[in-house]
């Protein structure tokens, strides 16, 4: 170890020991759902209540099988967790409080779980639900993305950026079904000139309620060329 890369090593470790105790305070390490303290490989939330979460089933559903207005322009909706005030306070945390981290443990459960269906094996790449640029810069991060990067790790696919958010949309937990049809008509587009066309595409979000954003960004790809549109979510509600 050459004594330039040594000292900076001292430096950063000296930093942290000094300031373990300040990030301690500010964000206390304790799990948000049963208040123990975390371990030191533990983040938001600690490994008893992550295993406690139960799993939707059947995971995987057609999508004509879910209240969406017609037409549907995706073919089958596969989510992980059921809906839970758990589940709702890390979705939460993740979206809102700056919890990125809980998006790459979503999304390695995520993977896992899709990774033993017989559809992940005709997916040829997967698209995340995109964020406005405005929402992007309040947040840092799309959690959308986050969790698309793990599942694709996980089956050695690409993930495409093929859509994008033309229009800034309020928060679609704040309306009704209707509402909630008419905040995201009109809000995607096309990133680019992306050739899409017989592909197998899994898009991937957080929640599925409505289905209003994920059909509308479906629609999107379908124009695009997509042959098969499957949404892919943690929760569907």
């Amino acid at each position: 170890m050459s004594p330039k890369y040594a000292g900076r090593r001292v430096l950063a470790l000296s930093a942290r020991f000094l300031f373990s105790p300040l990030i301690d305070f500010v964000y206390p390490p304790f799990c948000l759902l049963c208040q123990g303290r975390l371990s030191e490989d533990e983040t938001h939330v600690c490994r008893t209540c992550w295993n406690s979460l139960s799993e939707i089933s059947p995971a995987l559903i057609a999508a004509a099988g879910l209240d969406i207005k017609a037409p549907v322009y995706f073919q089958y909706s596969f989510a992980l967790y059921e809906y839970s005030k758990a589940v709702q306070t890390l979705v939460h945390e993740m979206k809102y409080k700056g919890g990125s981290q809980l998006a790459s443990l979503f999304g390695q459960s995520l993977a896992e779980a899709f990774g033993t269906q017989s559809a992940a094996q005709k997916i040829d790449a997967l698209v995340p639900v995109p964020l406005h640029a405005t929402r992007m810069r309040e947040r840092g991060y799309n959690q959308a993305s986050l969790i698309a990067q793990q599942v694709a790790e996980y089956l050695s696919l690409p993930v495409i950026p093929a859509l994008k958010r033309i229009r800034y949309t309020k928060q679609q937990a704040k309306f009704n079904r209707e509402k909630r049809l008419q905040n995201v008509m009109g809000a995607f587009r096309p990133d680019g000139n992306i050739d899409l066309k017989g592909k197998h595409i899994a898009l991937v979000d957080d929640v599925l309620t409505t289905g209003s954003t994920l059909n509308e960004c479906a629609g999107q790809l379908q124009h695009m060329g997509a042959k098969h549109i499957t949404a892919i979510t943690i929760v569907r509600i």
